[in-house]
């Protein structure tokens, strides 16, 4: 089978900026697979699409979301509300729903559940905690761990590396790798246990390639027409 393409916070090469409805409309109009976007939440309680913790050297669970779209206006671009975004991608196109932090599982699930199959999306993180909480509140959604961020200590990376553990205690369906951990071996373990494997951030001909050749199950891109129309040309 094919790997999936994932449009990374939208098609957000593509776009003026990312994790906005333009990025995330343009994904859907390239009839992509799935829409990638970070989740995180506003002082005043809000569910945002935004991936930085911060703006401004101020956090965003600091801002209320009036506060935050005062900010991002100035540079011309509105963060979505989550509810916004799966209002836009219903019946459109697929979910890779990041959860950049913990405490709202629950709402996350509750909001896309009344909009989507349980097939049609997916929720990932950081947090071993969140994937566990998906999983605890709802064992039909696919859920996974997200791996390999640029800065790790030796322990982590061992972890990363061999995440059977890890996965086990969160019940995790599926891992997402960081493109560095993309080889041979890695991948057709992972297949081995029944995990499958979502690659990030996979942009150029040479990655994209070697994440087909080699069976990853998805991959996700700033460029989801590069990767279209690479993956189209090895049917």
């Amino acid at each position: 089978m094919h790997p999936v393409i994932i449009a990374h916070r939208g098609a957000s090469a593509l776009a003026k900026y990312e994790n906005t409805i333009e990025s995330f409309q343009i994904a859907i109009d390239l009839n992509i697979d799935y829409v990638e976007f970070d989740i995180r939440k506003t002082y005043d309680d809000k569910l945002i699409v935004f991936h930085d913790s911060q703006i401004n050297a101020k956090p965003i669970n600091s801002l209320t979301y009036r506060e935050l779209c005062d900010i991002t206006s100035a540079d011309g671009y509105v963060p979505p509300l989550f509810s916004q975004v799966v209002d836009l991608c219903k019946g459109k196109i697929k979910l890779d729903i990041e959860l950049k932090e913990t405490g709202y599982e629950k709402r996350v699930i509750d909001i896309v559940l009344k909009s989507y199959d349980y097939k049609d999306f997916i929720i990932k993180s950081f947090h071993d905690k969140a994937v566990f909480r998906i999983k605890q509140y709802d064992h039909n959604i696919r859920a996974g761990l997200l791996v390999g961020k640029k800065h790790g200590s030796p322990k982590r990376r061992f972890h990363e590396l061999f995440p059977g553990k890890r996965l086990s205690m969160c019940k995790a369906d599926f891992i997402s790798p960081n493109y560095f951990f993309c080889f041979k071996t890695y991948i057709k373990h992972m297949h081995n246990v029944g995990i499958k494997v979502f690659v990030w951030t996979v942009n150029s001909e040479k990655q994209i390639k070697k994440c087909i050749r080699l069976g990853a199950d998805g991959l996700i891109t700033d460029r989801p027409d590069l990767a279209s129309k690479l993956l189209n040309n090895t049917e």
